[in-house]
């Protein structure tokens, strides 16, 4: 019994001094990784992913870029705007496609090349899923007050052509049509002043 006391005694030492050091090493976050991960230098990040977006063969890889550089500032990185139109025009994805044009539409301050390309695809793209996209961005891009250019005076069609301005000959106009004299019966005499021009027929 008396061995049995002290082996418990031991036991609840054993847990006093170990409870310290164990709440230490979970705070350390050595059983439990509660450390937040660094974010990445949006200076160093961003040309990564739009080398991504570019030209990396994994379709997987290209959606994530293309998500994830809508939470950068293209406005402090100009080169994400015409990235992303670049990939929703000419990926051969539609999942990336489609990405892109969810990121384009969350850009901000508006601007024509984004709105045109978003135009552009909701009216060509051959998906189905990528013309959704697009509406649902271009909505999104309308509401945040982008506006469609009005066309140029090139672009509007007219009804018809003008007429070429008359051509001015140098030969002097034609005499106007004079009718023929009627024929004269042999009982009229031939007028004075001249020979008769207009004989009667024998």
């Amino acid at each position: 019994m008396i061995g049995g006391m002290e082996s418990m005694k031991h036991r609840v030492a054993l847990v006093l001094l170990l409870t310290p050091v164990l709440a230490a090493a979970a705070a350390a976050g050595v059983f439990f990784n509660n450390k937040k991960p660094d974010k990445p230098n949006p200076a160093d990040r961003v040309p990564e992913l739009i080398k991504i977006i570019g030209s990396d063969g994994d379709e997987d890889k290209r959606m994530a870029a293309a998500a994830e550089l809508r939470d950068y500032d293209a406005a402090q990185f100009p080169e994400i705007t015409p990235a992303l139109i670049d990939a929703l025009l000419n990926d051969k994805k539609p999942g990336v496609r489609a990405e892109a044009a969810q990121s384009l539409g969350k850009i901000r301050p508006v601007s024509d090349p984004v709105g045109e390309a978003l135009e552009e695809s909701l009216a060509k793209d051959t998906s189905m899923r990528v013309r959704l996209q697009a509406r649902t961005a271009l909505l999104q891009y309308r509401w945040s007050g982008w506006k469609e250019p009005a066309p140029k005076k090139d672009d509007i069609p007219t009804a018809r052509p003008k007429d070429p301005p008359p051509v001015q000959s140098q030969e002097p106009p034609l005499a106007p049509n004079i009718p023929p004299a009627p024929p004269r019966s042999k009982a009229q005499p031939a007028p004075a002043g001249g020979p008769d021009l207009n004989p009667p027929p024998p």
